[in-house]
């Protein structure tokens, strides 16, 4: 089941108990008493695993943290030592073994696929086809790999009521 740092209500993040109990959120709201449901919602998106909740998901990672602090209207400076600490903390919650194990596969599906689209292909005794072959031929075996972990992740993540329905993230 995914860990509950924040909620959602109305589609909007707002501060669930953690963020009142847990020190390094708690911090967050005292520290930034006008601009911190920014923050929250900046945390929420760089670190939730569940691509149903986060629009972001799916993201490369060079540029999830831009989009996001540019959609989330964040004022405060990521580098600032507690938000830095608040998501590196929030990342340490969200992760279990089977989200590490999908995000280093689709680590290694992007990189195919960044590598693939920006080689040219060169021929002859110097060049790279039998690289890009290789790489096309790994591929799928990947891909298959990526869609097995992400099938893992989702039922990680799922919870049920009574009668096998089920349960809202804000809910939980």
């Amino acid at each position: 089941m995914i860990v509950k740092l924040f909620d959602i209500e109305n589609g909007a993040v707002i501060p669930s108990e953690h963020c009142y109990s847990l020190e390094f959120l708690k911090t967050i709201m005292d520290e930034y008493p006008d601009t911190h449901l920014s923050v929250y919602k900046y945390l929420f998106y760089m670190t939730c695993p569940d691509p149903e909740l986060n629009p972001f998901f799916n993201l490369p990672d060079v540029d999830k943290e831009d989009i996001i602090m540019e959609e989330v209207g964040l004022e405060e400076s990521t580098e600032a030592p507690k938000i830095r600490y608040a998501l590196d903390r929030c990342q340490e919650m969200y992760e279990t073994p089977t989200y590490r194990a999908y995000m280093g596969i689709k680590k290694a599906l992007d990189n195919m696929a960044t590598y693939m689209a920006n080689t040219q292909i060169t021929d002859g005794r110097d060049g790279n086809i039998s690289q890009i072959r290789a790489v096309a031929k790994d591929f799928d075996a990947i891909r298959q790999s990526f869609k097995g972990a992400y099938k893992d992740l989702k039922d990680e993540q799922k919870t049920s009521v009574r009668g096998g329905q089920g349960l809202a993230y804000d809910q939980m």
